[in-house]
């Protein structure tokens, strides 16, 4: 079995070569070639006042042929933040193949996530997409923006005007696409036909009333950003996966605080986002539509997949 490091993954992944390998997971999952775990991730935390958690995940692509396991450390005194690991297998034999470091991986997963799910519902027409997030996993979506969106503004909020002007600066040589740091997220949402949300927040960050008619909402955050009102108004509510969207970040928030049953969120599902890229569902302009994407395994092992196959091709 093969172990590859996080410096080893960047040099075996291209940033826009990503965004194929996504939309490929995503088409494979709508079309039955795919799956993820049941559940669709188990939880453990470590010893009382140790600040550690630790999060499995699993996912089968049968193109590719395998299964993997993400392996998820969270660790409150580690400014890494932890560590991630995918474990690959063979799909038929059950033999290991591979265990693949997601400390970039990850990020770059849930940027192209992001920019995969902007693109297939975009409005008509984009003149501007409001990004509220200022960390590495933002930095990530500034990065690949113009595969999709070239030339277009990115106005970058965060809760403090200060930090969205300091990320602004960081960023200017990351991308082609103009970089505009908002006075306040209420601001940078009733600005953008897109609004990706990719905060680590526990907080009503914004409402309703603050998005534009026909705007996007592409809500990615790990806990919750804002409340039911969002759904509400929403003319179409498309999930990479229910389950999980009802495990963690917004979705989750509202069953837990009593603002809508399970049952009752999957419903509301309009599509996933793989029916859409498969053409099997389609998402018209004509209102707001709110897409949650919590993250689907089987977008981690794809990637994982490639950067394991790069590396053995390199060997050889």
């Amino acid at each position: 079995m093969q172990i590859i490091e996080d410096a080893e993954v960047r040099t075996l992944i291209d940033r826009r070569e990503a965004i194929a390998v996504i939309e490929r997971a995503y088409r494979a999952a709508a079309d039955g070639q795919a799956a993820v775990s049941a559940p669709a991730s188990m939880s453990l935390h470590g010893p009382v006042g140790a600040g550690t958690s630790f999060k499995v995940k699993g996912a089968m692509l049968a193109p590719e042929g395998v299964v993997g396991v993400r392996l998820i450390g969270d660790a409150e005194a580690d400014p890494a933040g932890g560590t991630s690991y995918v474990y690959l297998l063979d799909a038929r034999t059950a033999m290991p193949r591979a265990l693949v470091c997601e400390q970039w991986l990850h990020r770059l997963r849930t940027a192209v996530t992001g920019l995969v799910t902007c693109r297939a519902l975009a409005p008509a027409a984009v003149s501007s997409i409001s990004l509220v997030g200022t960390g590495r996993i933002a930095e990530e979506f500034v990065r690949i923006a113009a595969h999709a969106f070239p030339g277009i503004p990115v106005m970058v909020a965060s809760r403090s005007r200060s930090r969205a002007a300091e990320a602004v600066r960081a960023w200017r040589d990351l991308t082609a696409n103009p970089l505009i740091a908002a006075d306040s997220i209420a601001d940078a949402v009733r600005a953008g036909d897109i609004v990706v949300t990719l905060s680590d927040a526990a907080a009503t960050l914004f409402a309703a009333a603050d998005i534009k008619p026909r705007a996007l909402v592409c809500a990615m955050g790990g806990r919750h950003e804002f409340e039911r009102d969002v759904l509400d108004a929403a003319t179409h509510f498309v999930v990479d996966e229910i389950d999980f969207v009802c495990t963690a970040g917004s979705g989750a928030h509202w069953i837990a605080s009593g603002q809508i049953k399970r049952q009752d969120l999957a419903d509301r599902v309009s599509a996933t986002i793989g029916q859409v890229l498969l053409g099997r569902k389609t998402i018209r302009s004509d209102g707001r539509v709110l897409a949650i994407i919590q993250g689907m395994a089987i977008c981690d092992v794809a990637l994982a997949t490639l950067a394991f196959e790069r590396k053995t091709r390199t060997r050889s």
